[in-house]
C-alpha cells in the first residue's frame, strides 16, 4: 500500500537561504532512500517562507524507516532556529492511484 506524506514548514524569512540549502540537501538524500518514490520540497507562491513537502513511499514500513534514520534525526536538529513555528504533517495511505491519460488524438504537428 502506497503512503503519501504532506508536510508544511514555516521558515523564518531572514533565514530563508539557510533553510532552502538544508531542504535541498535533505531532499537529494531522501530521494535515494529505499522505498521512496518521490520527495520534493516546494515554496508557496504567496509566501516564500512557507514550504510544502510531498513525499511518496512504497509502504508505511519504508516511511517509518526513513523517520527512524540517523540522517532524519540530524535533519531535525539542523532545523533548530530556522522555523518560525512547528511543522505540520499528514500521512495518507492509498490502496491505488490513477494517472489520467490524454485520450485525444495526437496533433500531427507534435509528432517527432
Amino acid at each position: 500500500m502506497a503512503v503519501i506524506a504532506v508536510g508544511e514548514m514555516f521558515g523564518i524569512s531572514g533565514r530563508r537561504e539557510e533553510l532552502t540549502t538544508l531542504l535541498e540537501r535533505f531532499e537529494r538524500w531522501a530521494t535515494g532512500e529505499p522505498g521512496c518514490r518521490r520527495y520534493a520540497f516546494t515554496a508557496a507562491l504567496a509566501d516564500p517562507s512557507r514550504f510544502l513537502l510531498l513525499s511518496e513511499w512504497e509502504s508505511q514500513e519504508a516511511l517509518d524507516a526513513h523517520y527512524r534514520s540517523d540522517a532524519f534525526a540530524d535533519f531535525q536538529l539542523s532545523l533548530d532556529g530556522l522555523l518560525a513555528r512547528p511543522s505540520e504533517l499528514t500521512v495518507y495511505s492509498l490502496e491505488g492511484a490513477l494517472r489520467p491519460v490524454d485520450t485525444r488524438p495526437m496533433d500531427p504537428r507534435d509528432a517527432d
